[in-house]
């Protein structure tokens, strides 16, 4: 089993934080990777430190896959913050993407505070001074909704025309401060969100 340095529950979700280093390929945003990794029988996110290598066998942007057919490994940085998400609410695929917003504006609202600078988010992606800085994708199976957002630490390793940037070029090192402190605020949101379901009266 994979070791966690940190696990912080709340009442409908938890915020996984590894310890080891670990390559993200695609296959970790298949249903049921958190129960089957480490033992987390529910909603969750996931964050790890390591390089993005997805093949476009494992690749669920089918605009993507189109576009980049004819490259093997469209996907790939040497090392990068990712986030694996799972909610088991039956979330219909717009839902997902809802919530892939909210993670991708936490992680911008995060990175700026870090930083001390501005980014510019378009849709799921988010750049410096017109540099990619992460891919996201959102997708659903027949028991979740997934979602992966990798935001690149080091520049170094992308696809040769992706014009890219990463967190240390932006003077940013206490990455694993910002991971645990995306994965934290993502998921007490979540959990904020099913509370307030709870406590509202329909309309007659």
């Amino acid at each position: 089993m994979v070791k966690f340095m940190k696990k912080i529950d709340f009442d409908t979700i938890s915020a996984v934080i590894l310890e080891e280093f670990k390559t993200y390929t695609g296959k970790e945003i298949e249903p049921l990777w958190a129960f089957n990794t480490f033992d987390v029988q529910k909603d969750s996110i996931v964050g790890f430190i390591g390089p993005m290598n997805v093949k476009i066998e494992n690749m669920k942007d089918l605009k993507d896959v189109k576009e980049e057919k004819d490259v093997e490994i469209p996907i790939q940085s040497s090392e990068a913050i990712n986030f694996i998400v799972e909610h088991f609410d039956n979330p219909d695929l717009k839902m997902t993407y809802l919530r892939q917003r909210i993670l991708v504006s936490t992680a911008k609202e995060v990175i700026e505070n870090h930083g001390n600078l501005k980014l510019k988010k378009s849709g799921d992606d988010l750049y410096f001074n017109d540099k990619k800085l992460s891919v996201c994708i959102a997708c659903r199976g027949i028991s979740s909704g997934k979602i992966h957002l990798g935001i690149n630490i080091k520049s170094g390793g992308v696809p040769p025309y992706v014009s890219a940037v990463g967190l240390n070029d932006m003077g940013i090192e206490n990455t694993f401060e910002i991971m645990e402190e995306i994965a934290s605020i993502y998921a007490k949101e979540m959990s904020k969100i099913e509370k307030d379901i709870r406590k509202t009266l329909p309309l007659f």
